[in-house]
């Protein structure tokens, strides 16, 4: 046993201790499944073939799961009967609707009811699949013929509705998300001692309606801490702290905000948050999970937008049409890569079923991030909560319908479809060019020659791999096991690739970029699709808006050049509308969700019927009217939002005041944050000074991984590469996201989910978090580095403890800390025989798992 080895069970203890009220809070709370509806099924028992025991089986088993399931939609009501099905009769069912009889009696197994619950051609029950005992007694059910209580035509199946789907009529237009925004009048309050803004104004006025009071203001240590990692995501050092502590003049709060927003990481920061709602991700997910050649330009293009403060209105406007306006730029074509982020099936068992999935991607993540809609539940029939009628829904997809799919099976087709070839700016020399060239040929002919050195020894099946790129080295490698190539060559072939990529990636007169191609000038026309199947159309439908926001009919001009309908720019233009009544309100209240941990909307991507409703309406809107007039200032909100004093209120706790408001819905005090992943991965290489913060944008990077994470995937390690040391300390930001590989650092600290919009990153509390952050290699790593720092700098024990508390926590240690951390060190030493150096390091892994460390006051 090595003598580090006592050491890491002392590590060990403090991670049990750290875990102790992790586990008790775990545990004061049932388990997930105790939360869901108790089955009404047990244990499936044998039916015989008696008429009485069937009727039973019927009753007892069946009954519950269409009424519990299935009768929302297809119940007695014949004005919301989804495609005309209704499951309330024997005969009814036999009958079946749009698509025919739901029951096949001569076929039992090829029947459609069972079809639509195993989620097959369709999808039912739309919200989500039953579960395998509920199909099993279906599917028992229909093979036993349909059994059934009382007359056939009776309808002994009974459903109440408590509410209708609304309609789109002058009350329903008349709902507060729908209206035009109205500036409110700034509300009077009484203690304008504390009021530095009109945003005081109207919480005040909330709180001292009910006689509240609102929390003091924070210390500044604190409220510098806070605002770097609002704004650029990173910690400050001890001597930036320092240097506003010391500030006294009166400008030096409102002059740390403007530096911080002119920082380029500012981009970095607010870019991410942006990433989260357009589902951004670098790979395609599926079986292969190929990468998306070039998309990094259009992250870097986020990170830019903000860092320029681009126009809100430019920003959205960029992403939907950057390549129909009237002189696109490369920048916003890069933007048009926006249509690009989504899964892409490469090889989809119905080719017209994966392409209505993909525009449903592309419309929900357009209504959800910039409108605020879940206008996606009212693909297969009128939407059950908000006034979205199907029609609707195809109307506005008809807007994407002539976008060209992302590919159709290998690369090249991804290449064909889905990248534009761009001219540099800056002319370059014919000898440069013809070096160039030069290169690429003789790299080509390397890798070729290798290749079918290796290809002569394929199976059939290996051949059909062959053709998608992310597995050619994976093939090569075993004709390096089995003898057919060495060592050297496949290490050649890899150096070679690497470098035509490089080349290919940076030609010296062009560059490439992942965009938007439409399939004709003219699209085709988009039908509602019956029930949203795509194999069923129904009545044709023109472009048009949610006829809830009284929108204006489109006016669509076709692109003069030919390539482009001109009907994605006629969407772009109504959704960045100073008129339109929902778009300025819900960025606005994301800027303040972020700030202060909720929106003032709840529900960020739902301001319709079944979303939250504002806790502080007029102050929504004054911020949303405020935005439009300031040019669609994303700064200059911030500024507004973090010059107020509801902004620098500290989180002190009043009983009178959680008593009465508990959930803080009238924001009495600043609500505690957990730092996001990307924060404490950066924060863990920036507290030590290891964080490569000067290279900016460019081509992702690669975190190293375990081989065991590697072989987590369909096609272990396909599609992860390796980055220098310097390269992979670079901010999580420029790490590539594979969908079908997380960072386990990032995920466990719950990263964004990249298979749909995020609006909101739910922190979970989980014993996974606190034993990555004790046991990983990545912490350890960094621990260690950190500890190395320090020993250099400092040659006392005390310097050491109270430097690397500084750094970890941004504030001036106790003495009774530092008198603790050099007793603690004094132990490992003594008792566990570890040397300077390491009870060194295990003093800063104990300090990266600090509360204080990841927890924002």
């Amino acid at each position: 046993m090595d003598s580090q080895t006592p050491g890491l069970r002392q590590l060990i203890a403090i991670g049990c201790l750290m875990l102790i009220p992790l586990l008790f809070s775990v545990l004061a709370v049932p388990p997930a499944y105790a939360c869901q509806e108790e089955s009404p099924i047990g244990t499936l028992e044998s039916i015989q073939g008696s008429e009485d025991d069937a009727i039973a089986f019927f009753e007892n088993q069946v009954k519950p799961i269409l009424e519990s399931h299935c009768l929302e939609c297809h119940g007695q009501d014949p004005d919301e009967l989804g495609g005309h099905l209704a499951l309330i009769s024997r005969n009814s069912i036999l009958t079946g609707g749009d698509s025919g009889a739901a029951i096949d009696l001569q076929n039992p197994d090829d029947s459609l009811l069972l079809d639509a619950i195993n989620y097959g051609s369709y999808e039912m029950p739309p919200n989500g699949k039953l579960s395998a005992d509920k199909i099993e007694v279906l599917t028992r059910w229909v093979g036993m013929g349909l059994p059934w209580s009382g007359p056939e035509t009776d309808t002994t199946v009974e459903h109440s509705r408590k509410t209708k789907i609304p309609e789109v009529n002058e009350t329903t237009k008349a709902f507060w998300s729908f209206r035009q925004v109205a500036r409110p009048t700034v509300p009077m309050v009484q203690d304008k001692v504390w009021v530095t803004s009109d945003i005081d104004r109207f919480v005040l006025a909330q709180l001292e309606a009910v006689g509240l009071s609102p929390a003091p203001p924070v210390s500044k240590t604190v409220l510098v801490r806070r605002a770097y990692y609002d704004l650029i995501g990173l910690p400050p050092t001890p001597e930036q702290v320092q240097a506003f502590v010391d500030d006294e003049t009166e400008n030096a709060y409102s002059g740390l905000i403007d530096e911080l927003l002119e920082s380029p990481h500012y981009g970095e920061k607010w870019g991410r948050h942006w990433l989260d709602l357009v589902r951004y991700a670098e790979s395609n997910s599926f079986e292969r999970d190929g990468t998306k050649p070039f998309v990094w330009r259009y992250r870097d293009y986020v990170i830019q937008s903000f860092n320029d403060d681009k126009p809100y209105d430019q920003f959205l406007i960029e992403q939907l049409a950057g390549d129909e306006l009237d002189e696109p730029t490369a920048e916003s074509m890069i933007a048009t890569g926006y249509y690009r982020l989504g899964q892409w099936d490469d090889e989809p068992a119905d080719p017209q079923q994966a392409l209505f999935d993909e525009l449903d991607d592309i419309l929900a993540t357009t209504s959800q991030a910039m409108l605020g809609l879940t206008i996606n539940c009212a693909r297969c029939h009128d939407h059950k909560i908000d006034p979205i009628p199907t029609t609707d829904y195809y109307r506005m997809l008809a807007f994407f319908r002539n976008v060209r799919r992302y590919g159709l099976r290998d690369d090249q087709s991804v290449m064909d479809a889905s990248t534009r070839q761009i001219e540099r700016d800056d002319s370059v020399d014919l000898a440069t060019r013809e070096k160039y060239e030069q290169t690429v040929a003789r790299l080509g002919t390397v890798i070729a020659g290798i290749e079918q050195l290796a290809i002569a020894d394929f199976e059939p099946v290996e051949r059909d791999e062959f053709q998608y790129d992310q597995n050619r080295v994976r093939l090569l490698q075993k004709r390096v096991e089995t003898g057919v190539l060495s060592q050297a060559q496949l290490h050649q072939y890899e150096q070679s690739r690497a470098e035509l990529k490089n080349l290919n990636d940076n030609p010296p007169n062009t560059f490439r970029i992942l965009c938007v191609h439409e399939l004709q000038q003219e699209p085709d026309q988009t039908h509602v699709m019956i029930r949203g199947n795509p194999q069923l159309a129904g009545d044709p439908v023109e472009p048009g808006f949610v006829s809830v926001l009284s929108p204006p009919e489109p006016q669509i001009n076709p692109a003069s050049d030919g390539h482009s309908s001109g009907r994605r720019t006629a969407l772009a233009r109504w959704i960045a509308s100073a008129e339109h009544p929902l778009t300025a309100r819900v960025i606005v209240n994301r800027i303040w969700q972020h700030h202060f941990g909720r929106g003032i909307v709840r529900s960020t991507s739902d301001f319709g019927f079944q979303g939250e409703r504002p806790t502080h309406p007029l102050l929504l809107d004054y911020l949303a009217d405020e935005f439009v007039n300031s040019g669609w200032s994303i700064k200059r909100l911030h500024r507004m939002i973090m010059n107020s004093s509801a902004y620098r209120m500290s989180g002190l706790f009043n009983s009178a005041a959680y008593e009465f408001d508990p959930t803080n819905d009238l924001f009495w005090r600043f609500d505690m944050r957990r730092l996001t992943a990307e924060e404490i991965r950066d924060s863990i290489l920036a507290v030590s000074g290891r964080l490569n913060r000067d290279r900016l944008y460019g081509p992702s990077v690669f975190a190293s991984l375990s081989q065991e994470v590697l072989s987590g995937q369909s096609m272990p390690g396909s599609g992860w590469g390796t980055s220098t040391d310097d390269d992979a300390r670079r901010r999580s930001i420029y790490v590539h996201v594979k969908r079908s590989l997380q960072v386990p650092l990032l995920a466990s600290f719950d990263a964004a989910d990249t298979e749909a919009s995020c609006p909101v990153r739910f922190n979970t509390t989980q014993p996974t978090q606190a034993l990555g952050l004790l046991n990983s290699e990545f912490t350890n790593h960094e621990a260690a580095e950190f500890a190395q720092i320090v020993a250099e700098q400092f040659n006392d024990v005390a310097d050491q403890v109270r430097e690397i508390l500084l750094r970890v926590t941004q504030r001036e240690p106790t003495v009774d800390e530092i008198d603790h951390g050099v007793r603690l060190i004094g132990q490992w030493r003594s008792e566990d025989g570890v040397d300077e150096q390491q009870a060194l390091s295990f003093f800063c892994l104990m300090g990266l798992n600090l509360n204080e460390f990841i927890f924002l006051e």
